[in-house]
C-alpha cells in the first residue's frame, strides 16, 4: 500500500520524502505536488516545472543491478505512456526524449537512509520550444492522480532480469549505433553508441576500440 502525499508546492518532492521516511521507515512513499520549484536534476542541474510537467518522488527497492535502477524506471515509465498510445524516446542515463527527440523528462535516483528515492519530473506537454512534451497539446491535468497511476505501474511492472532490461532499454534507447559525445567534467568521448554494460555504463566504440563510461552528458555529435 502507498501512502500518499500530494502538496500545493514545495522546494523539490525528494526532500519532502526524505522527512516522511523518518517517521515511516518501512511504508511506500509517494509525494507529489503542483508546483515544484526548486527540483533537482542530475549532478548540477535543476529540473524545471512547467504548466504540464507533473513532478514526484517515490521510495523504491533497488533493480537486482542497483546502477541499473534508473535505467529500469525509464523503461517502466516508457511502456506506462505506450500503454496510453504515446512513444517515448530514452537517453543515457536517464533521460526520456518525445518523439522529435526533444528532453521530455528526467530521473533522479539517490541513496537517503538506507533507502533508495527516485524523483520524476515529466512533461506530459510542453509549450516551451525549448523542451519536450509526451502529448502534443495541452490539456487539464490532475497531477494527483497522474502520479499515483504511474507510481503503481512502477511497482507492478519492476523487472526481475538484468538482461530483460536491457533488451527493452535498447529497444527505445534514442540515439543507439548513432555517433555521440559524453562528456563528464573535463573528459570528452566521442564515439558510436554501442548499447549498455554489466552495470548500466554506456559503451561507446571509437577505431573498434569499445570505451565505458558510467557517468556524463551525452549529446548526438550532430547536436553537440
Amino acid at each position: 500500500m502507498i501512502k500518499h502525499f500530494h502538496v500545493i508546492e514545495c522546494d523539490s518532492t525528494q526532500d519532502l520524502v526524505k522527512e516522511q521516511l523518518q517517521q515511516e521507515t518501512e511504508s511506500r512513499i509517494l509525494v507529489s505536488c503542483e508546483n515544484q520549484t526548486a527540483g533537482r536534476g542530475r549532478g548540477q542541474n535543476k529540473w524545471q516545472a512547467l504548466p504540464g510537467t507533473i513532478c514526484f518522488s517515490m521510495n523504491i527497492a533497488p533493480h537486482k543491478v542497483m546502477s541499473y535502477t534508473a535505467l529500469e524506471l525509464s523503461v517502466i515509465i516508457a511502456m506506462f505512456f505506450e500503454s496510453k498510445g504515446r512513444t517515448i524516446k530514452l537517453k543515457w542515463p536517464n533521460d526520456l526524449w518525445d518523439v522529435q527527440e526533444r528532453k521530455c523528462g528526467g530521473i533522479l535516483v539517490q541513496g537517503s537512509q538506507n533507502h533508495l528515492i527516485a524523483g520524476l519530473g515529466l512533461n506530459l506537454y510542453s509549450e516551451d520550444d525549448q523542451y519536450g512534451g509526451i502529448f502534443s497539446e495541452p490539456f487539464d491535468i490532475d497531477k494527483k492522480n497522474w502520479a499515483r497511476e504511474l507510481a503503481d505501474y512502477i511497482h507492478q511492472n519492476r523487472f526481475q532480469e538484468t538482461s530483460a532490461l536491457r533488451r527493452e532499454w535498447l529497444k527505445r534507447c534514442g540515439h543507439l549505433n548513432q555517433m555521440v559525445r559524453v562528456t563528464e567534467g573535463e573528459k570528452v568521448v566521442e564515439g558510436i553508441f554501442q548499447g549498455l554494460g554489466d552495470h548500466g555504463e554506456a559503451e561507446i566504440c571509437r577505431d573498434t576500440r569499445i570505451t565505458r563510461i558510467f557517468n556524463g552528458s551525452l549529446r548526438l555529435s550532430s547536436q553537440a
